[in-house]
């Protein structure tokens, strides 16, 4: 039976169904963590006052401690949709985390869309959208409060459009987009349409500027194939690779501040090898995966005679995965490539299809029941189930897990303080202690780089009668020389069923 259209839609609406189920369930069980607390703030604060201030749950207006406009400007294309939810429903987790749930929602479409656009078999479209509907990375980043689930379907989107712009031909009437087409082999509207998502994707995160570097290695590699095939340098490739060097080199000279805005997060041979691990940890094993991408590559290129497209999509792939190995200056994270995966799914995805369509070839398959079957058993072997078995994962968190319950330890807190208390900890994390009016001494972030010395809290404990101390593991970034010692020699560790995990708990002054 042919998979038509009208049945590819049905499939297609049955993955959304589940990948949007399964980034819901119980998607306020984990507290925040992290950057969280800074796009809650920010979001609560502008939907409080029209201004990207942050919010101070403590004290219930705008924040005065570590003012950061820059930071909570930040995405705002993505916390102003966040912002709007919270004048109609309260400020928890999961009204919060809902807007990254409905662009994970989208992006399962995207993905199908994509992968159609780019191999022309709804069959690889459709696996491609149930790897991602089943990703771990996907779950995770679609069930976070950050920018990222809104940066993937805009970059995947804006990349794939670019290449339409590139490699589909004009058919239409409009004389100027001929003409376009005809001079410089540009789809006038792709081409409009792609510029319009990389503006709304550079407005979600700068890594979108990533795509440009793309564009020009395979501006590069399709130059040399076709100065190959016509022994001639000037053709669309090289015209357009050599534009755009000129374009950046006018940029860096009349515009440096802008031009530094993206060049100063470049650095040049580190060695960040773990972006690997990222890319793979959505798949069963990551040789099993890397197989597949490569297969899925060739069978593109070979067995469906999309050249171009294959090159497009493993340049796609590889590009940004040298560039965070290689050339960015950033802390190491599964979210900075998440973006990325889009494009090793689909090559993936084409791997699945290419071994379902050797195993039907080679056995003769053809009843319906025993092809599916043969598919089946694939799915079954490529995505990363384990990951749902964890014991700490993106839909519970025990003691055991990296990160602490903030939830459960401020609601301790707010249960046993007193009104004589100080509360040393990063002040970013008030959201969990909302409304209880607390002084608190702000460690500060990597920005503001302050740091609680041993002096400075003797002099807390003077001033004081009594304080809390609360740290999780990456806190004692913040704090000087020998205040770890000090905590355990002259405060009380509080030992309780809700103060557990990578987080420590000292008071003073407390019974």
């Amino acid at each position: 039976m042919p998979l038509t259209w009208i049945k590819t839609l049905q499939i297609l609406l049955a993955i959304i169904i589940i990948g949007t189920a399964l980034r819901l369930y119980d998607l306020g069980n984990n507290s925040f963590v992290s950057d969280e607390f800074l796009d809650m703030n920010s979001a609560y604060g502008y939907a409080q006052t029209g201004k990207w201030q942050a919010w101070d749950f403590n004290f219930g207006k705008p924040s005065d401690v570590n003012l950061n406009a820059p930071r909570d400007e930040r995405a705002a294309i993505y916390k102003r949709q966040v912002a709007t939810l919270f004048r109609f429903l309260p400020p928890t987790e999961a009204v919060a985390r809902s807007v990254s749930v409905f662009w994970g929602a989208i992006s399962v479409g995207v993905v199908f869309a994509a992968a159609w656009f780019l191999t022309k078999r709804r069959e690889i479209a459709l696996i491609a959208a149930f790897l991602f509907a089943l990703s771990a990375s996907g779950i995770i980043f679609d069930r976070t409060l950050r920018m990222y689930a809104m940066f993937f379907p805009l970059y995947l989107a804006a990349a794939t459009f670019a290449y339409l712009a590139l490699e589909q031909a004009y058919a239409g009437r409009i004389s100027w987009c001929k003409k376009l087409w005809d001079a410089a082999g540009i789809h006038c509207f792709f081409a409009l349409i792609a510029a319009v998502l990389f503006v709304l994707s550079l407005l979600t995160h700068q890594l979108t500027g990533t795509l440009i570097f793309s564009l020009a290695a395979y501006f590069i590699i399709r130059g040399f194939q076709e100065y190959r095939h016509g022994g001639k340098w000037h053709n669309k490739y090289a015209v357009l690779l050599t534009l755009g060097i000129v374009g950046s080199t006018t940029v860096a000279i009349f515009a440096p501040k802008f031009f530094r805005s993206f060049s100063s997060g470049l650095i040049f041979f580190d060695d960040h090898y773990g972006y690997v691990n990222y890319i793979l940890r959505d798949y069963y094993h990551p040789l099993f995966a890397l197989l597949l991408m490569l297969l899925g590559g060739w069978w593109i290129a070979v067995r469906e005679g999309m050249k171009k497209e294959s090159l497009y999509l493993s340049v796609s792939l590889l590009i940004p995965l040298a560039m965070a190995i290689w050339l960015w200056q950033r802390n190491v994270g599964a979210q900075y490539i998440f973006f990325a995966q889009a494009f090793a799914m689909i090559l993936a995805a084409a791997g699945v299809f290419g071994v379902w369509e050797s195993v039907r070839e080679k056995w003769h398959i053809t009843a319906m029941k025993k092809s599916l079957l043969v598919l089946g058993l694939l799915l079954v072997l490529v995505p990363n189930f384990g990951y749902f078995t964890e014991e700490n994962n993106t839909y519970h968190e025990t003691s055991s897990g990296s990160n602490p319950n903030y939830r459960k330890v401020f609601a301790y807190f707010k249960k046993n303080h007193l009104p004589t208390d100080v509360l040393v900890t990063r002040n970013v994390r008030n959201y969990y202690w909302s409304g209880a009016n607390v002084p608190v001494y702000d460690l500060g972030d990597e920005i503001s780089r302050t740091r609680l010395s041993q002096t400075e809290l003797e002099k807390l404990m003077t001033e004081y009668q009594t304080g809390w101390v609360i740290l999780s593991d990456n806190d004692y970034d913040y704090v000087g020389k020998g205040v770890k010692e000090f905590l355990n020699k002259h405060l009380t560790r509080v030992s309780n069923d809700q103060v557990r995990g990578a987080i420590d708990v000292y008071t003073w002054g407390i019974n």
